[in-house]
């Protein structure tokens, strides 16, 4: 129940009738609080208030808010508010009333004229290549973005999570180029990669799509959080589709989210973004090795795969089956068709001929980063894509990665190391919780994954030959980590 307001002025103008109007709407909803008004039609509670105290005409949008918080038709409540302001304006006066009718005339018009020139924004990139594999995948990521309960309840926002390189934007544009299909009004897309160019906080990225939804530039709020609020209230009236990717972390997006009943949010990120609540999750592997072959027959041809596939089956195990690894090989191979497989891969895995993986030789060495160096196609490289992870290390991280890297464990059948957080704290010296908060925190950097087996992690191939590559950390002098019970709190060199 809301406060008691102040009898309007004792005239009956048609400012006064139109406020009078807007409280008999308000107590036939039951009277409910400004506060609570203003979470529903995303202007403060104070403009509302102002709405109904009879002083002024509230503006169009003020008032048509005011009307859809409390259950009123927007068509008739604009009606109303039209005929309020030209019955204001009869004597003549230039009063504000009519200057906010002659300002929303040619706001509307300028509007339509962005419309009928502007189509519905389609900034969904291109599939490169259809998917391959993640059939369990898309269907439960289908389920997830469908609304439950007999469509009472709109369906959460979804994010996509995996390490660096194992297909997070592909598998998300997969999904969205699926639902763009149901939903007319729109697809808008923004990459918020650290290596993207473009406005990284919600704000700029709001501000972004109400441009490309039609919005003119004078109608688009400066104060952030109502700029936010209008994004926010499209969203929630239209059928759109919106591809957050390359999020880094939860305050990044948090004010874009909303689980709105017609339109659907995908967003990628290394993270989890555990600190999002009230939204669904979706972890993505690696690709078994058979995925990992259809994929190479993708890029290179079935029949060329078919006719040397254990060349193929070394690469994929090189790769430890990473999408972004076995695209970035498989395009550069394709590009010379004219050599042998076994050739082409032996020479871009940096095997030395006659010795250990090279033609007549045997699996064997090879210098950790070679291969890794290699993977680059005109300005895409996977050694980028980790590097960027790397930098937002700290240097007790870095420390650990490294630590992980060098660890004696063999690789398992998929060339992953695995190790558990207890091993990994005895390496360090240190208690098990400080080490498994680190492992956590390159977990969400897209540098570790989880194995299947509790408290255990894994590191690819590809990320151990990047962390084999770089400086030794403890020369970074890193800032002290939470004591162990032992009191340690060195920086033990890797070992």
């Amino acid at each position: 129940m809301g406060r008691l307001e102040r009898p309007l002025a004792p005239d009956a103008g048609p400012v006064t009738a139109f406020a009078r109007e807007l409280r008999r709407l308000r107590t036939a909803a039951g009277s409910p609080g400004y506060r609570d008004m203003a979470t529903r039609a995303m202007f403060s509670a104070s403009v509302l208030s102002d709405a109904a105290a009879g002083y002024r005409l509230p503006t169009l949008q003020v008032a048509l808010a005011f009307a859809e918080a409390c259950g009123g038709d927007r068509a008739t409540w604009e009606r109303r508010w039209h005929e309020a302001a030209r019955a204001d304006g009869d004597d003549g006066a230039a009063r504000p009333a009519v200057k906010a009718v002659q300002q929303h005339q040619e706001n509307e018009l300028r509007a339509a004229e962005v419309r009928a020139v502007l189509p519905p924004p389609s900034q969904l990139p291109m599939e490169a290549h259809p998917l391959v594999g993640r059939r369990e995948l898309l269907q439960r990521a289908r389920v997830l973005t469908a609304p439950s309960y007999g469509g009472q309840r709109p369906a959460a926002p979804l994010v996509i999570s995996g390490q660096v390189g194992v297909g997070k934007t592909a598998f998300a544009l997969r999904l969205a180029h699926e639902l763009a299909v149901n939903l007319p009004d729109g697809q808008l897309y923004a990459n918020l990669d650290p290596a993207a160019d473009g406005r990284k906080d919600a704000a700029g990225i709001a501000g972004g799509f109400l441009e490309a939804l039609g919005i003119p530039a004078d109608r688009i709020p400066n104060d952030p959080g109502q700029r936010i609020g209008l994004y926010r209230s499209l969203l929630n009236r239209r059928r759109l589709l919106v591809v957050l990717d390359g999020v880094q972390h939860e305050r990044q997006i948090r004010e874009l989210l909303i689980a709105a009943p017609e339109s659907r949010i995908i967003i990628t990120s290394r993270s989890r973004l555990l600190g999002l609540d009230g939204i669904g999750r979706i972890r993505l592997p690696a690709l078994d090795r058979d995925e990992s072959m259809e994929l190479l027959a993708q890029l290179l041809g079935g029949d060329r795969v078919g006719t040397e596939p254990r060349a193929c089956l070394r690469l994929a195990d090189a790769c430890g089956d990473l999408p972004l690894a076995l695209n970035l090989a498989g395009r550069r191979l394709a590009a010379r068709p004219e050599w042998m497989l076994q050739d082409s891969v032996s020479e871009l895995l940096g095997d030395v001929p006659g010795g250990p993986g090279g033609p007549g030789g045997r699996e064997g060495q090879r210098a950790p980063g070679r291969f890794l160096a290699r993977l680059q196609i005109g300005d895409d490289a996977l050694s980028n894509r980790l590097d960027s992870a790397y930098r937002l290390l700290t240097p007790w991280a870095r420390l650990m990665l490294r630590q992980f890297a060098g660890s004696d464990n063999p690789p398992s059948v998929d060339n992953v190391v695995y190790e558990s957080a207890d091993a990994l704290a005895m390496l360090v010296e240190r208690s098990a919780q400080p080490v498994e908060d680190l492992l956590e925190r390159l977990l969400d950097a897209g540098l570790l994954d989880h194995s299947d087996l509790p408290g255990q992690y894994g590191l690819t191939p590809m990320a151990r030959a990047y962390a084999l590559t770089q400086p030794d950390p403890t020369e970074e002098d890193p800032a002290p980590a939470p004591a162990s019970p032992r009191g340690q709190a060195h920086a033990p060199r890797p070992r």
